[in-house]
């Protein structure tokens, strides 16, 4: 009885050890699901940080201005993210509330994010966390993070925009009664969905668990 047990454990420690060495599909090692590691991709490298930008233009009420969006890829952190930059925003300050959507106690989901292009529409509703810069331009940023375990909401919105052709349309609604909903609307060129796909590829590649 002894002995079988004794072969079992055997069995059981190099089995471990074999599944620990890896590589798994997408780039995951058993080390890595135990510890949280950054996952490792089948040729022995680490999934590397990018980021990329998309220009356009936001309204709110009468007022337009321009805007950025900033997408990110962030393996060993925060996954992906993206970042809604409107400029000159301290003109229309008084018709949406920043300083509400700021600080991390505020989880509600006023962001709306939508993308369209031949393969179809996806969108997602979000909790977007603001910041007003202190500058002569005051301009304001919203910022979204996906999901590092399980179903990430930005993963689809990154996919699509990864293909030439796609528009995204993000709405903000403001945390104070009666504001108008802030909307900002991008399109990707050939040359934006390049840079994308190159930018955010590592955590296109190793979806989270």
């Amino acid at each position: 009885m002894r002995l079988r047990i004794g072969v079992a454990l055997a069995i059981l420690v190099v089995a471990v050890a074999v599944l620990a060495a890896g590589p798994w599909p997408h780039g995951f090692r058993l080390s890595d699901i135990l510890t949280g590691g950054t996952p490792v991709l089948p040729d022995g490298s680490r999934p590397a940080a990018g980021s990329a930008e998309l220009a356009g233009d936001a309204t709110l009420g009468a007022g337009q201005h321009p805007a950025t969006l900033r997408l990110a890829c962030n393996p060993a952190g925060s996954g992906l993210s993206a970042m809604l930059t409107v400029a000159r925003f301290a003109e229309l300050a008084e018709s949406f509330d920043v300083a509400g959507l700021q600080g991390a106690g505020h989880a509600a989901p006023l962001t709306g994010i939508l993308v369209s292009n031949a393969a179809g529409v996806r969108s997602v509703r979000m909790a977007a966390q603001g910041a007003e810069a202190h500058d002569p331009d005051k301009s304001v940023s919203l910022t979204v993070a996906g999901a590092r375990r399980g179903e990430d909401p930005l993963r689809g919105i990154a996919i699509a925009l990864a293909q030439a052709g796609t528009r995204l349309t993000w709405t903000q609604a403001s945390p104070r009664a009666g504001n108008q909903t802030l909307t900002a609307s991008f399109s990707v060129s050939d040359g934006d969905a390049a840079a994308l796909k190159t930018a955010l590829g590592s955590c296109l590649a190793t979806p989270p668990l």
